[in-house]
């Protein structure tokens, strides 16, 4: 059997995963935002989706989570391109409602409909790993303590009660966390595949005149950078 610490995701796996969603269909650019978010943020399923358009500030370094474990964690700069396209693309398409990541519809998505999803790209994207939401979470969490945050931080970020909860999230994948914290949330650089860095998106508009108001059929593209590109 394989061992549970192996089933973590590495960043050029969730690179890979972000590279099996559409690049031209609305809903690729929508579920490429939720999987960077996802694994950037660290926040469960529920608070993801919860998430509201009128409460994300990218220029913030943090955002505000609601629901049972209220608290403020950090967005790192590898997710902010992929929802800078999906925002922007929301704008377009005018779709109704609050919820940041919505159907074309306007309605927020459901937790069966992501499960599905990332269980779909992760055979597109050939990664034999049984890959969900909290896998993105913990594999989040393990990228924290592998560069030396401390439990109290990583509790506080991840919205556990107690440092403990945080250890014991980690122990069940072989990783302990450091007895001292050796760098704050705010000292972790975080990269993605294929630039360390640096992860591009890259919005198109139609070609043609102008129109004079965006039309539903306005496209936005996410286009995915390979290493000539760059």
């Amino acid at each position: 059997m394989t061992p549970a610490h192996e089933e973590l995701l590495s960043e050029a796996e969730v690179q890979r995963l972000l590279g099996a969603a559409s690049e031209r269909a609305a809903t690729g650019v929508r579920n490429r935002a939720l999987v960077a978010l996802l694994y950037c943020s660290g926040l469960r399923l529920s608070e993801a989706l919860a998430l509201r358009v009128d409460g994300l500030d990218l220029d913030a370094p943090t955002l505000a989570v609601g629901g049972p474990r209220r608290r403020s964690a950090r967005l790192f700069p590898a997710a902010r391109p992929y929802l800078e396209a999906w925002l922007a693309l929301r704008a377009l398409r005018a779709l109704p409602g609050r919820h940041l990541f919505a159907t074309l519809a306007g309605e927020p998505l459901e937790p069966a409909y992501v499960r599905a999803l990332l269980s779909r790209l992760a055979r597109r994207a050939g990664l034999g790993k049984r890959v969900h939401a909290h896998l993105l979470r913990h594999s989040h969490a393990a990228r924290l303590a592998a560069e030396g945050v401390g439990s109290t931080a990583l509790a506080e970020h991840l919205g556990h009660a107690a440092g403990r909860g945080a250890r014991r999230a980690l122990a069940r994948f072989g990783i302990a966390l450091a007895p001292v914290a050796r760098r704050g949330l705010c000292e972790v650089g975080w990269s993605l595949a294929p630039e360390p860095g640096a992860v591009r998106v890259v919005l198109r508009a139609p070609r043609g005149p102008a129109p004079r108001s965006p039309a539903p059929s306005a496209g936005v593209r996410v286009r995915r950078w390979s290493p000539p590109e760059l």
